[in-house]
C-alpha cells in the first residue's frame, strides 16, 4: 500500500518511441488492499483479484469472490480475454498519462468510496448511451490538466522544456 499523505516520489520514464495514439501511465486506483480476499476469494491482490478502476472495467474476471462468467462474451482475438455483465468501479488518480507528443494528469472520482460490483448499464456507465447517465457511479472522463490545452505549448515534447527525446523523471 502507498501513503502518499505529505509524500513525495519518482520515477522515471522514456516516451521517446511511444508516438501519438499510444498511452503509458502511472495511476493510483482504490482497490481494497487485500484484494477482497474472503468472501469466497481465496486468490487476493498477490495473484490480481480486486482489481478497479473508474472505467468499471467488465475484464475483471473475479469480482467480489465471483466468476464473472454472466454474459460472458470472449474476445475473439484472444481466447483468454473478453467482457462479463459486471464491472468493477472505484476511484482512479492519474498521477501521469502521456506518449511523446502529450500528457495529463487526471482525476476520475466515484460515487462509492470503495470498490463496487456494477450491474446495470447505468451504474456501470457502459456504453455511449449510459456513460453520463445519473445512475453513474464513477467519472469516467475525469477532470484532468494538459498543460498544452492550458496554453503552455512548449512545455511538453520533442525539443521542448520537457524533451520527451530522452529519458526523464516524475515527480510528485
Amino acid at each position: 500500500m502507498f501513503k502518499l499523505k505529505n509524500r513525495e516520489f519518482s520515477v522515471t520514464v522514456d516516451v521517446s518511441n511511444l508516438p501519438c495514439g499510444l498511452n503509458g501511465a502511472l495511476y493510483f486506483v482504490g482497490m481494497e488492499e487485500t484484494g477482497n480476499m474472503g468472501n469466497g476469494n481465496n486468490a487476493g491482490a498477490k495473484y490480481g483479484t480486486g482489481y478497479c478502476d473508474a472505467q468499471c472495467p467488465h475484464d475483471v474476471k473475479f469480482i467480489d469472490g465471483q466468476g464473472n462468467t454472466l454474459d460472458w462474451k470472449t474476445d475473439p482475438s484472444s481466447p483468454n480475454s473478453g467482457n462479463g455483465k459486471w464491472g468493477s468501479c472505484c476511484a482512479e488518480l492519474d498521477i501521469w498519462e502521456a506518449n511523446s507528443v502529450s500528457n495529463a494528469f487526471t482525476l476520475h472520482p466515484c460515487k462509492t468510496p470503495v470498490q463496487y460490483k456494477c450491474t446495470t448499464p447505468e451504474e456501470c456507465g457502459d456504453s455511449p448511451d449510459h456513460r453520463y447517465d445519473p445512475a453513474g457511479l464513477c467519472d469516467k472522463d475525469g477532470c484532468d490538466f494538459n498543460s498544452y490545452r492550458a496554453g503552455v505549448t512548449d512545455f511538453f515534447g520533442e525539443g521542448k522544456t520537457v524533451d520527451t527525446t530522452s529519458p526523464f523523471q516524475v515527480i510528485t
